[in-house]
C-alpha cells in the first residue's frame, strides 16, 4: 500500500475509484480494503482503546453530563437568551450551551459551577486564567 503517507493515500483513493468506476457502486478494491481495515484495527488498538484514551473519554463524558445536569437544575447559570420556559426547553438550552463550549471554557465552567478539582478534568489543557 506504500511506505509514505502520500503513497498510502494514493493507493487507498485509487482502490476506491477503481472499484467504484468498475461496479458503479461506492466500493473499494480488496487489497485497499484490507489495508484500510488493518489501519483501523491499529488505530483502535493503539490509540482509541488504550487505557489513557478510555480514561480521557470518561472524564470528558462525566464533565459534559455534569454541566448539562447542573445547568438544567440551575437555569439561572444559562445565558440570558436561553429558553427556560419548560423542563424540555431548559434541558435543550443546557445541551446547546454546553455543546457550544470550547474545551477550556467547559473545564473552567466545571471548576466554577461544579467545584471540580483539576485532577478530575480531562488532561492536556492549559487552564490558567
Amino acid at each position: 500500500c506504500g511506505t509514505t503517507r502520500r503513497e498510502q493515500l494514493a493507493a487507498l483513493i485509487d482502490g476506491l475509484l477503481t472499484a467504484t468506476t468498475r461496479t458503479g457502486r461506492i466500493s473499494m478494491e480488496e487489497p485497499a480494503a484490507e489495508a484500510l481495515a488493518a489501519f483501523r484495527s491499529f488505530d483502535y488498538e493503539r490509540i482509541y482503546l488504550r487505557p489513557a484514551s478510555v480514561d480521557q473519554a470518561r472524564r470528558v463524558i462525566d464533565m459534559l453530563r455534569g454541566l448539562v445536569d447542573h445547568l438544567t437544575a440551575h437555569p439561572e447559570h444559562l445565558p440570558g437568551d436561553a429558553d427556560v420556559s419548560g423542563a424540555d426547553s431548559t434541558r435543550i438550552s443546557a445541551v446547546t450551551y454546553v455543546g457550544g463550549m470550547t474545551d477550556r471554557f467547559a473545564c473552567r465552567t466545571a471548576m466554577r459551577l461544579l467545584g471540580w478539582p483539576t485532577d478530575r478534568l480531562p488532561v492536556g489543557l492549559d487552564l490558567r486564567l
